[in-house]
């Protein structure tokens, strides 16, 4: 988040964007970011702390979530959004980059917007490209969204597929 804490007032002030901001953790950052809503009202809210349903409704009732992380080995935010219909930003490491699909702008394909890069810049044009796509491309972001909450991580389809790879290896054995 300190990547993010870098480019945020970068994004409120060159794109029609909101942010919420939840969590706690390194004390300067939560000064930081507790600091956005006087500085930018109805532009940025932020709660510091930790709330679970507070949480959920932010996921859901949100556009996009974005998860910076510099590593991420599984993730179950991104989970939650995708079920919710919120689509990541991630960066694209560990689970992050195995769960999200990314956006294809030509064909509206994918579940979400990656970058690869742990800068503010990659953070600043993936945000862009969301937000771009967000209002440039409606078709595009209907479809993502009902891609993304078709999307299946539960242990059932996860055991299934254990299943089948121990029933083919003792097939093979």
């Amino acid at each position: 988040l300190d990547l993010l804490a870098a480019t945020i007032e970068n994004i409120v002030q060159n794109m029609v964007v909101q942010f919420v901001i939840l969590g706690s953790g390194d004390k300067g950052l939560e000064q930081f970011y507790s600091s956005l809503p006087g500085r930018y009202p109805g532009r940025i809210g932020s709660y510091i702390g930790y709330n679970n349903e507070i949480a959920h409704w932010i996921e859901a009732g949100s556009d996009f979530f974005i998860m910076p992380s510099l590593f991420e080995p599984c993730g179950l935010n991104q989970m939650y959004s995708l079920e919710y219909g919120t689509l990541p930003i991630v960066r694209a490491t560990g689970g992050l980059n195995d769960t999200v699909y990314q956006y294809n702008e030509a064909n509206g394909d994918g579940t979400g917007f990656k970058f690869w890069d742990a800068t503010t810049q990659a953070i600043y044009y993936a945000v862009g490209w969301a937000v771009s796509t967000y209002f440039d491309r409606p078709q595009h972001m209907d479809k993502m969204i009902r891609t993304a909450m078709a999307q299946d991580f539960s242990w059932e389809l996860s055991t299934q597929r254990y299943l089948d790879l121990y029933a083919r290896a003792m097939a093979n054995k």
